[in-house]
């Protein structure tokens, strides 16, 4: 099941952004809905108090903030839209040296592809699926997640910097009880330590440390495996028989354009093969599981 399913270009574009799994829709449903809600909150609420309307810092401010939104939402569509499978290579009947056979597809597939049971689709070059988007990471769409983490990296950290001196205020000082409302929020506003805009803003600021948080993590992880030659699947198994060094690591996911491709996903930096060819920096054997 190499191929993109001969309907999907028919569907609706809701329908082919939404995953289809419940758990994956839930997680992408909430990240859309919480992007839009924090960022209307930082632009209508925190910026006009402390910024007057159509300022040079009021405008530096909408267009970074609008920068980093954009950049969001573009990397994810191309994370989702990309074809990740070598449906335009035409798999070979033969099965190669250090190919695997994938009972699933009934078809063979190269070094570094596994199947994905929730995609049901063999991805090239996989990492692993991600469930805010519904789809697979890897050999094409690498550089739109490893973007979209980044941005979402990035917009949180601007986010609870320009919102924290608004929130202290909002709750007159930054105490235990303010901890306890952001995680929390439903049962501080019930037990009346917090009246319902408080409980908001505290809401949207747990959401905002969490996601720097974890997009933190995220991002130092990806990053390492990436500057270390490696899938998730090949660091579980220590393996880094395609190490060719930093650099060379970064271009292979960033494409050659690799100094330009943080702008826009839409900027072309061609990858230097195409999924199925990958080089070994040594004569290790790696176990294909599927």
């Amino acid at each position: 099941m190499f191929s993109q399913d001969p309907q999907y270009e028919k569907l609706s574009l809701a329908k082919r952004v939404i995953p289809k799994k419940g758990s994956d829709a839930a997680a992408f449903v909430f990240m859309f809905v919480m992007l839009w809600v924090i960022s209307l909150f930082e632009l209508l609420v925190v910026l006009p108090i402390y910024h007057e309307f159509l300022s040079t810092w009021y405008l530096i401010h909408v267009f970074c903030g609008l920068f980093m939104f954009l950049n969001v939402f573009a990397n994810l569509y191309k994370v989702i839209t990309t074809d990740t499978t070598g449906a335009k290579l035409g798999m070979p009947s033969v099965l190669k040296p250090g190919w695997a056979y994938c009972p699933f597809c009934q078809l063979n597939s190269p070094p570094r592809a596994y199947h994905c049971h929730v995609c049901d689709i063999c991805v090239l070059r996989r990492d692993h699926h991600c469930i805010f988007a519904g789809k697979c990471v890897g050999h094409s769409n690498y550089r739109y997640y490893l973007f979209l983490a980044f941005y979402l990296w990035l917009g949180a950290l601007y986010a609870n910097l320009f919102h924290w001196e608004y929130v202290t205020s909002v709750m007159d000082n930054f105490t235990l009880w303010t901890m306890f409302t952001m995680f929390m929020p439903m049962l501080s506003w019930m037990l009346g330590y917090t009246t319902i805009y408080q409980t908001f803003v505290t809401f949207i600021t747990a959401i905002s440390l969490f996601a720097f948080v974890m997009f933190s993590g995220l991002l130092f992880f990806q990053l390492n495996i990436i500057a270390r030659g490696q899938t998730s699947y090949e660091r579980k198994r220590k393996r880094r028989i395609y190490d060719k060094g930093w650099l060379r690591n970064f271009i292979e996911v960033l494409g050659e354009n690799w100094f330009l491709s943080w702008i826009w996903p839409k900027i072309t930096s061609p990858l230097p093969h195409n999924g199925t060819d990958y080089t070994q920096a040594c004569n290790e054997e790696l176990p294909k599981d599927m």
